[in-house]
């Protein structure tokens, strides 16, 4: 399987009948509660000609969009041990299509094809609808993304994309390039409140250090608060040796920072 996408609506695996619940193909709508396609696979064969083992392939699809982990738990309620993993459907037509080998790739190999009796749907699966995104779902996978970016700090368009590559479906991509704009303006003002931040932080940190130069010249302050770092300002300073002139030497235990 391909790299895996954590965030998807339509997800599929490949199950094996032994280790399935007893009668799950009558009870299969009931179990899951969202809706399927599937097709048995029991007539396929290996690159020798040999029967291979019999296995089901299975689309669920959510309401909306849920992780790997979540579509694993509702597979695994057909049984927890008939399948290994399960992936996100990049394309959910070429998924449809492939439950009974009608792809040009799968004629193209071989592989034996199933009657499209054979192919089991449930609880009001559509194919025609999925393929098609209604504004109310564009606008709610919209609202994903701006989240999105905005929990992860994201600062600039090429990170958003090479994450939410990994962490969205496919279906995504069209929404991105739709509202590029609006979402690079997203990550550029997440840029801008982490650049106003640093700057009030070293602000900051300069004060800090220039009240402290000031204190230093008084005779009176206690030996403990003699020095601070000034790189960072940081109080949590150890001896470092001395210097050829016999000057106390000390390291910044935060950045590290070497001074006298």
């Amino acid at each position: 399987m391909s790299e895996r996408i954590n965030k998807a609506r339509y997800w599929q695996a490949v199950m094996y009948p032994e280790n399935m619940v007893e009668g799950w193909q009558d009870r299969i709508a009931d179990i899951v509660q969202v809706p399927f396609a599937y097709c048995v696979h029991s007539e396929d064969t290996d690159e020798k000609s040999e029967h291979r083992k019999d296995h089901i392939h299975l689309i669920i699809v959510f309401p909306n969009t849920t992780t790997y982990k979540h579509a694993m738990s509702v597979f695994g309620l057909l049984g927890d041990k008939a399948l290994n993993t399960c992936e996100a459907c990049v394309n959910i037509r070429h998924c449809y299509d492939y439950l009974i080998h009608d792809t040009e790739s799968c004629r193209k190999a071989g592989k034996h094809e199933y009657d499209p009796s054979e192919r089991i749907t449930g609880n009001n699966f559509d194919i025609g609808a999925y393929e098609q995104i209604s504004t109310e779902e564009k606008q709610g996978m919209l609202q994903e993304l701006v989240d999105y970016a905005l929990a992860k700090k994201i600062m600039n368009m090429a990170d958003f994309m090479l994450m939410t590559a990994v962490d969205f479906g496919a279906e995504y991509f069209g929404i991105i390039v739709g509202y590029n704009a609006m979402l690079e303006r997203i990550c550029r003002g997440n840029y801008l409140k982490y650049s106003e931040q640093k700057e009030a932080e070293n602000g900051a940190k300069n004060e800090f250090s220039c009240c402290y130069s000031n204190t230093q010249q008084h005779e009176n302050l206690p030996q403990q608060h003699a020095c601070c770092c000034p790189e960072c300002g940081s109080l949590s300073v150890k001896k470092q040796g001395k210097t050829s002139s016999e000057q106390q030497r000390y390291q910044c235990k935060d950045c590290g920072k070497t001074f006298v």
